[in-house]
């Protein structure tokens, strides 16, 4: 039996897919020096859900940064609550693994 031909159409169908939803892909908190004022960036990755499953978009995620980060949560009180919260998970992390005292 012979193959069917491969034809090429004349002109390309591009299809678009639509990425509407963002996750959180990455952030990173660092404080160059001690005492110092931190910074963080927080990478924001486009998506689409096809199915059951999660398509990351094409392109380079979205970094948004946040410079100041401690000066900053003297003036934001939803920022403030972050960086607390931070802290304080990272301070029972450190005593879990036995690197500071509770």
């Amino acid at each position: 039996m012979p193959d069917m031909p491969v034809m090429h159409a004349a002109t390309a169908l591009e299809i678009h897919a639509t990425y509407d939803r963002l996750w959180i892909k990455e952030v990173v908190v660092s404080a160059p020096s001690i005492g110092g004022d931190a910074e963080a960036r927080v990478f924001l990755q486009r998506y689409r859900v096809v199915g059951d499953a999660c398509e990351e978009a094409p392109e380079a995620p979205t970094v948004l940064t946040v410079p100041n980060v401690l000066s900053g949560a003297d003036a934001d009180t939803d920022l403030a609550a972050a960086v607390a919260s931070l802290v304080r998970y990272v301070a029972k992390a450190a005593a879990d693994k036995g690197l500071v005292s509770r």
